[in-house]
């Protein structure tokens, strides 16, 4: 039952972070196939930090509002949002839409806010749950949590995320250049004297 436990805290702390690191291992083929390119990952930080505004609100409901906030539900509720938000990224995360004369997707911004939202949210709500568990399960919540960023980096190493592939085309040649390839140009210089007068 301990050995199952344990599991189970890991799979929840693995949770926190997973999707988000989940995008930055695919970011280039994302910046391959979305119109931003290399704005891209400029665009992701921004929307990251803009996420932010869930934990600062968990934060200000357990200040001015101590008890109205149960993280059970939260918990609930975040992982739901996140779970939608994973599988309408799997379908629409290509879809551009026109804005601001050109083509920019949209539709990927905002699940990435969501999934954002999740993750920066879980770092306030996953803590003060486990607080409810024996403390040795909080080392084990935070290898899992560290797994969030492994588990993804080998999926990622796996099915070759961004991997281009060299194929070698050129042909031995053995034979020697012909000496008209070369060609010699000759270049008058030009003697410039100055004659110093006193």
């Amino acid at each position: 039952m301990t050995l199952l436990t344990h599991l189970l805290v890991c799979s929840f702390g693995m949770g926190s972070w997973v999707a988000i690191n989940g995008l930055w291992v695919e970011l280039p083929l994302l910046v391959a196939e979305l119109p931003e390119g290399w704005y891209l990952p400029s665009y992701l930080t921004v929307i990251i930090q803009l996420a932010n505004v869930g934990p600062l609100l968990v934060t200000l409901l357990h200040h001015f509002r101590p008890g109205c906030l149960s993280e059970v539900p939260v918990i609930f509720a975040v992982l739901g949002v996140g779970t939608v938000a994973c599988i309408l990224l799997a379908f629409l995360w290509n879809v551009t839409s026109w804005v601001l004369s050109g083509q920019h997707s949209v539709t990927f911004m905002v699940l990435t806010f969501f999934l954002a939202l999740v993750d920066c949210t879980s770092s306030v709500t996953f803590l003060p749950f486990m607080s409810q568990l024996p403390t040795h399960y909080l080392t084990t919540f935070f290898v899992g949590e560290g797994l969030s960023g492994l588990l993804p980096a080998l999926v990622a190493l796996a099915q070759g995320s961004g991997l281009t592939t060299c194929v070698n085309v050129t042909e031995a040649s053995y034979t020697t250049p012909s000496p008209n390839t070369t060609r010699r140009t000759d270049t008058p210089q030009v003697i410039v004297r100055e004659s110093i007068s006193s």
